[in-house]
């Protein structure tokens, strides 16, 4: 903002260009600070002015300098040829307004028609040759000695125009539009005129304040629905809660008695259908509070266009064209339809206007990029394939995905305003190679930060692990509480929060996707009956499975491997339990709970290590004989 307040105080004086009767010279108002230049191969082309109406464009070549000491239009930049053209012209406007104010009505002229009349015999344009260049010369009155108003250079015949590029056929031409726009200029400045400006701008003010209060009353609409939805979305998000604090996955049962989709599934549908009719309600909202500064904006360009006095304001505002210009005419476009068309090659914004479209396509891009990933989050969340997956993911992907596209906003905004502060000449050349220096050593120290970002987006991309999720990464492992493009943090057993770069991420387990094992061993005795002990245990495991309090945490029925091992400890037994994610610590810890009962009941005991130990024969006799010692 800073920076943008900086460029608006810098293109300020643009008001200077047509106001009259300002106590500013001319040597303290660089015409470059004020005046637009637009840079076309090799030429550069400014507006030319009149009370603040753009009447034509001025030429230069962009490789000549602006040495003014021999006094040659040729060696003038484009902006200081078009004030000094705009200052004889204003000089003369102003001439023609005194002198119909005090001498016609003098002489028995005071109607508009005849004093129009009178002033058209009275302004003389002529056409000649000096000094090998095509001039315009005005006079005015008739007696006074013309003065040279414009002269044709070089650059003026190099830049294609209709009509021809003959210097004397371009100087008849800016000839005959300096004549109509200085009788033109002088009947704007007539009270007739102005009474009729000012029914008009009353008419528009009204269409203003409808418009105005017609989007406000939608906007008060919006957020009414705002308030029901925040309402809908707080409250779902409770029964959430309170279903994820009770059980992993409640099933729904139908009234035909069938199972239907678990009410976690179902709660969580409709938060990502919530969410994202608030971000779009937000979105609208946006458009609205926008669009009212847009409004205002451009209708107080439009009035202040409607008056001579007003109109360099308006310029400010709303920006300046060249698009349609001629040295014959001057077609008549709007400056922000053309900075669009001409990617700002032949026009440019004005910086109110600049600075609120700045600030509207910022926030637009927010909001129309939250809407937008919530939608893309809900669409992709329907193809997958695993409801547990689904709410894993949905706090992981959003989060990262509305940041991603703020990052890249906020990076184009800053690129808008470096080129908006470069066009206004606010960047010299030095501190040009200090940001390129700059950003050359950032480049250099952010070879790491872009490894993490890579291999987060990676991880992300290929689901390897998410929010929610239980991983190991080398000799770290904890419940993943939270994932950026950078960095995943876990929360082990012992409450510590572990935080990983996601670059030095090599290998990742994860012990919660889609779904869990129990792989569970035990060893009984080694002189234990081995079939009743695996009748025992396939029974545990079966009434485990059968358990209804159990039953929707195991996938799949319990199977028993057979014997693993056979050692001095005992014999190994092995079985494994399938379960959904996160429950297989639980349900690990309730088998061995009933297996312990089971084997106590029905007299098998676990293994214990064996060992036998041999005495030889002289250690047998010197036992005998401490003893009868």
């Amino acid at each position: 903002m800073l920076a943008l307040s900086l460029n608006l105080i810098w293109e300020f004086p643009l008001a200077a260009q047509a106001i009259p009767d300002l106590n500013w010279s001319k040597d303290d108002i660089r015409p470059e600070s004020y005046i637009p230049v637009f840079n076309i191969g090799n030429l550069e082309i400014s507006p030319v002015f009149l009370d603040g109406t753009m009447i034509g464009t001025i030429e230069s070549f962009i490789q000549l300098g602006t040495n003014k000491e021999d006094g040659q239009a040729n060696n003038y930049s484009s902006a200081v040829r078009s004030h000094i053209i705009h200052s004889k012209l204003q000089k003369i406007l102003d001439n023609m307004n005194r002198y119909s104010r005090e001498v016609l009505p003098q002489r028995g002229i005071s109607g508009l028609e005849e004093q129009a009349r009178e002033l058209k015999k009275q302004l003389i344009t002529d056409v000649s040759e000096q000094k090998g260049a095509a001039v315009v010369l005005i006079a005015f009155p008739k007696n006074e000695v013309p003065e040279i108003i414009y002269t044709v250079t070089q650059a003026t015949v190099a830049r294609p125009r209709f009509g021809g590029s003959q210097s004397l056929k371009i100087a008849e031409r800016a000839a005959k539009v300096a004549y109509n726009s200085l009788i033109q200029a002088w009947k704007e400045r007539q009270p007739p005129h102005l009474r009729s400006q000012a029914k008009k701008a009353l008419h528009l003010f009204l269409a203003l304040t409808v418009t105005s209060l017609t989007v406000a009353w939608i906007q008060k609409l919006l957020v009414s629905k705002k308030r029901k939805l925040s309402n809908s979305l707080h409250k779902n998000n409770t029964i959430q809660t309170k279903n994820n604090s009770i059980s992993d996955s409640s099933p729904v049962v139908t009234k035909s008695g069938g199972i239907a989709q678990p009410l976690q599934d179902i709660l969580l549908e409709r938060n990502l259908f919530l969410r994202q009719r608030y971000s779009l309600n937000a979105f609208y909202r946006t458009i609205l509070f926008w669009l009212q500064w847009l409004i205002w904006m451009v209708g107080i360009g439009y009035l202040s266009s409607l008056f001579y006095l007003t109109r360099p304001l308006s310029n400010w505002i709303i920006g300046v064209t060249i698009r349609g210009a001629w040295s014959t005419a001057t077609i008549n476009h709007w400056p922000p339809v053309d900075w669009v068309l001409t990617f700002g090659q032949k026009a440019n914004l004005g910086t109110p206007l600049f600075v609120l479209v700045l600030l509207m396509v910022t926030r637009l891009m927010l909001k129309g990029g939250d809407a937008l990933s919530d939608f893309l989050t809900r669409y992709w969340m329907s193809q997958k394939r695993s409801p547990h997956r689904q709410t894993l993911r949905s706090p992981t992907i959003v989060p990262i995905i509305k940041s991603s596209l703020r990052v890249l906003v906020f990076l184009l905004l800053g690129l808008a305003i470096f080129h908006r502060l470069h066009q206004s000449g606010a960047i010299t050349q030095a501190l040009a190679v200090v940001l390129g220096f700059t950003s050359f050593a950032l480049s250099l120290a952010s070879q790491n930060l872009l490894k993490d970002l890579l291999s987060g987006l990676f991880i992300l991309w290929e689901d390897q692990y998410a929010v929610g999720d239980v991983i190991l990464v080398g000799d770290q492992g904890g419940l993943v509480e939270k994932i950026t493009l950078r960095i995943t943090q876990l929360r082990n057993l012992d409450g510590e929060l572990i935080t990983i770069p996601n670059g030095s991420i090599e290998m990742v387990r994860n012990l919660s996707s889609d779904w869990s094992r129990v792989n569970y061993a035990i060893e009984i005795g080694y002189d234990a009956d081995v079939d009743r002990a695996l009748e025992v245990i396939e029974a545990v495991a079966q009434q485990l499975y059968g358990d209804s309090q159990w039953q929707e945490k195991i996938l799949e029925a319990p199977e028993i491997l057979g014997i693993d091992n056979i050692s001095h400890t005992g014999v190994l037994i092995r079985l494994i339990i399938k379960t959904k994610p996160l429950e297989q610590w639980s349900v690990a810890r309730e088998f061995r709970r009933r297996l312990k009962k089971a084997l106590d009941e029905q007299g098998i005991k676990v293994g214990i290590p064996q060992q036998l130990m041999y005495f030889s024969d002289n250690f047998a006799k010197s036992k005998i004989y401490r003893e009868n010692n």
